[in-house]
């Protein structure tokens, strides 16, 4: 049976309002919390596209939708799961600004789905909220950090945090770009198909694309339908990723016959892209902590024809079960993930100050343990999806002068901006200037 675009809008609004529900209780994240929702209740696949977009859309302006739904409640108490439905509401008519009749036909799919003495609380808020309009009185404070931080989307301690790491100007950029969608970039994976190969089945399934330089084999998506749906997906004939992970890669100037230890290898990007990179001729041992992540791991690894490739179940703080002298040993640890605010913004409201020092942490931990298992003149690659500083540079700083036998490299890649404290060889990237992820790396060399 057919769903009609109100019961699409309506089963959208329920699956993201689940997902809320899910993430409060179970703290994963928003993103595998509506996978797990549309698994179990076989959702419509137009639907879970329109809850994407609304939690993606939530998440950049969080804040201020709380705001604006606190104002029209005033001392009106609602639970978790309406004032969710109400914030998704004021997005689409103060944020999006859409025209009476969008707001009605949100309010009637809502009733449809929700039901009528669900919704029944909510309707004259509705109205309240209307009859608002973006403006200064809304976002307006006398702290300029609370200001910017309602203006731009991002938790008023990490506003701060940039402004401290980049001046005010780049601060706000990167905080404007992160409220656009980033782009899609993907690897030719020339283990199953030259390149040629590949491009023309892109090219006939209508996807528009342009060469990225910055990479061998890599790729932006202009225009295209929905990546899962693409011939080329399917077919295991390009690897989805961000641009950033590439570089990472790169930095390593892989090279066929030698050894590679990926540490936190799961889902297994890295360690594919190493295998891309030298044709399947290189010796890989991945390994990874979560069970789950390695079943995901050995599914995405084979539909991509990956070779020469280990798994091992383990913990990166420890002793590791092999005794391999690696050339290049990959460490892509657990991370605050602040570099990726733009990519998923739910991950600006769950990130703080502490979750940063849990972090660096145990990053501090799987890097000295990493040592072990670089051979002499043998690559060390540390990298994060975060742009802090006690995740980064702090913590490399403070590894060499522990660690007397490892040196900075130059990193091989133009790209990026060279690493702050001092630390110039290492390469930041960052939404605003690179469009790609916030991300970090520095290039380690063991020298006996």
């Amino acid at each position: 049976m057919v769903e009609t675009p109100l019961e699409i809008l309506g089963t959208a609004l329920k699956a993201t309002v689940q997902a809320y529900a899910r993430h409060r209780d179970t703290r994963h994240s928003l993103k595998s919390c509506l996978y797990e929702i549309v698994r179990e209740k076989k959702y419509p696949a137009k639907s879970v596209e329109i809850a994407r977009r609304l939690i993606w859309e939530h998440g950049t302006r969080r804040n201020l939708l709380a705001k604006i739904v606190s104002k029209v409640l005033k001392d009106e108490q609602f639970s978790p799961d309406r004032r969710i439905l109400l914030e998704l509401f004021a997005n689409q008519v103060i944020i999006k600004g859409c025209d009476r009749l969008e707001a009605a036909k949100f309010a009637q799919a809502a009733r449809l789905t929700f039901g009528r003495d669900w919704i029944a609380p909510l309707e004259p808020l509705f109205g309240r909220i209307y009859a608002l309009k973006l403006d200064d009185k809304i976002i307006e404070s006398r702290d300029e950090l609370e200001y910017i931080s309602l203006l731009y989307g991002h938790p008023k301690w990490f506003v701060e945090y940039l402004f401290d790491i980049l001046g005010k100007t780049e601060a706000i950029e990167l905080m404007r770009i992160s409220n656009e969608k980033p782009p899609t970039y993907f690897i030719l994976n020339r283990l199953k198909a030259t390149e040629d190969e590949i491009l023309k089945v892109l090219e006939s399934d209508g996807v528009e694309f342009e060469r990225d330089k910055r990479a061998p084999l890599l790729y932006k998506i202009i225009s295209s339908k929905a990546i899962k749906d693409l011939i080329a997906y399917k077919r295991g004939l390009i690897a989805v990723q961000d641009a950033s992970s590439v570089f990472s890669i790169i930095s390593a100037q892989p090279k066929s016959g030698i050894k590679i230890l990926d540490i936190c290898a799961a889902p297994g990007i890295k360690t594919s892209l190493f295998a891309i990179y030298t044709n399947n001729k290189a010796r890989i041992l991945s390994i990874d902590i979560s069970s789950h992540r390695l079943k995901t791991y050995i599914s995405y690894t084979r539909r991509l024809w990956i070779e020469n490739v280990d798994a091992v179940l383990c913990d990166a703080t420890r002793d590791l079960p092999t005794h391999l002298n690696a050339d290049v040993v990959m460490l892509d640890p657990p991370c605050s993930s602040t570099g990726l605010f733009w990519r998923e913004p739910s991950y600006r409201w769950v990130v703080k100050p502490t979750t940063i020092k849990k972090f660096s942490a145990l990053q501090k931990k799987m890097l000295t343990n990493a040592t072990k298992y670089v051979k002499n003149d043998g690559l060390l690659v540390y990298c994060t999806c975060s742009i802090t500083l006690e995740e980064n540079e702090s913590l490399i700083k403070d590894f060499l002068a522990s660690n007397p036998n490892f040196q900075l490299e130059e990193i091989p890649i133009k790209s990026g901006s060279p690493g702050l404290l001092g630390l110039e060889r290492c390469r930041r990237f960052y939404p605003h200037r690179d469009m790609c992820n916030g991300f970090f790396i520095a290039l380690l060399r063991k020298i006996g």
